[in-house]
């Protein structure tokens, strides 16, 4: 079975561009002498793409001169073909190529790119104008100065900025404000904020989104660290006034006691997390007997408590937790990074607004563009296109 996938591994210098050259040359000897426009060669670079065009070139015009090299012998052997014949294919894809050069297709990856997604221009409503810019860095520095320009006039984004740059002082980073928001922004170019850039402009574009997102965050993480206080203080309570203490209790004079104390001062739902819940919580200590110290005075009425009143606070305590603290985390880490998200939400939509007041289109939008189009339509329409 031909094999129609191959691999070439070498380090730079070692002739891959010379083993590509005769690649290229052995499909478009092959056959017709037009099937060059059916080859398509791509680089990274734009040198590398004038290096190859060169190199083929070069190599057909010696093939139609007839000058013995070792490219044309092992190329004569593959293609099995005798000299004269293989001389007259040689200048016939020379002539055709120098006379359809604008469909010698070697090009970038990025050129590619633009070709495949000007093709697809008319189906995704796009101004046949528009640009596709391959470099971010310029686009991103317009939009930052436009995100500036709005500093005073937009609460919001002010205090979002306020934030960031108090941050940065406190970390003991630049004080250049303009120069770090660019650093920051690139986090929208990422495929993680990508995967969810349509779903955040379309959420925080919904009048009051982060004043309301604010209030049901603050209140999932406070309703969490209220209770689970509240519920431990309760417990204290109880305890110390039957005149109990911490030495009258086991494990080293603390053991649940010290669970209660510890979270009757809770401020932060990460403080709940399962070392802290600890295993006792859910074992030991659902029986009284392990509540009082051995020496205690007041272990009578310690296990009588623990039974009828603590144990129930306790186990209140580990299923609320239980219930909710995976969302009140949630809520405490966006709190913790709220001035952040706004903020790439801000700049994600200066950067729409930039794209389409400009009629552009970053090379960065290109796979989740093509993923669209794909997604809506039959494959055999793609690869036509293509």
């Amino acid at each position: 079975m031909e094999k129609t996938f191959s691999i070439y591994r070498s380090s730079a210098g070692s002739g891959k561009t010379r083993t590509l050259a005769k690649e290229y040359l052995k499909l478009a000897l092959r056959y017709r002498n037009d099937y060059f426009k059916y080859i398509l060669a791509v680089t990274f670079a734009n040198k590398a793409t004038q290096e190859m065009k060169d190199r083929i070139l070069t190599y057909l015009d010696r093939f139609s001169k007839g000058e013995a090299n070792d490219l044309a012998k092992e190329l004569q052997e593959e293609l099995g073909l005798d000299a004269s014949t293989f001389q007259m294919h040689a200048h016939e894809v020379q002539s055709r190529i120098l006379h359809e050069y604008n469909q010698f297709s070697i090009s970038t990856i990025d050129s590619f790119f633009q070709k495949v997604i000007r093709s697809f221009t008319r189906e995704a409503g796009l101004a046949g104008d528009y640009r596709l810019e391959v470099e971010n860095a310029p686009v991103l520095e317009e939009v930052i100065n436009n995100l500036i320009d709005e500093l005073g006039t937009n609460e919001e984004l002010t205090q979002w900025v306020v934030e960031f740059a108090n941050e940065n002082l406190e970390n003991n980073r630049a004080w250049d404000t303009r120069k770090s928001l660019l650093e920051f922004a690139d986090e929208i170019f990422k495929e993680e904020f990508k995967a969810i850039e349509v779903e955040v402009n379309k959420a925080t574009s919904q009048q009051d989104f982060f004043k309301n997102l604010l209030v049901d965050l603050k209140k999932d993480k406070y309703e969490f660290t209220g209770f689970v206080r509240s519920k431990s203080i309760e417990a204290l309570g109880i305890i110390h006034q039957n005149g109990i203490e911490r030495v009258d209790f086991k494990y080293n004079h603390g053991g649940v006691y010290n669970f209660f104390s510890k979270f009757s001062k809770i401020t932060s739902v990460k403080e709940f997390d399962e070392k802290a819940k600890g295993k006792r919580s859910e074992n030991e200590f659902q029986d009284s007997k392990h509540w009082p110290d051995k020496d205690t005075p007041h272990k009578a009425i310690l296990l009588k408590l623990a039974k009828e009143k603590l144990i129930p606070l306790l186990n209140q305590i580990l299923e609320y937790r239980d219930k909710n603290y995976r969302k009140a985390l949630t809520a405490e880490i966006v709190l913790n990074n709220f001035y952040a998200f706004g903020l790439l939400a801000d700049i994600s939509r200066k950067l729409k607004d930039y794209k389409d007041e400009n009629g552009i289109m970053l090379l960065a939008d290109a796979p989740r563009f093509l993923n669209g189009v794909i997604r809506d339509s039959e494959t055999p329409f793609i690869y036509e296109k293509v």
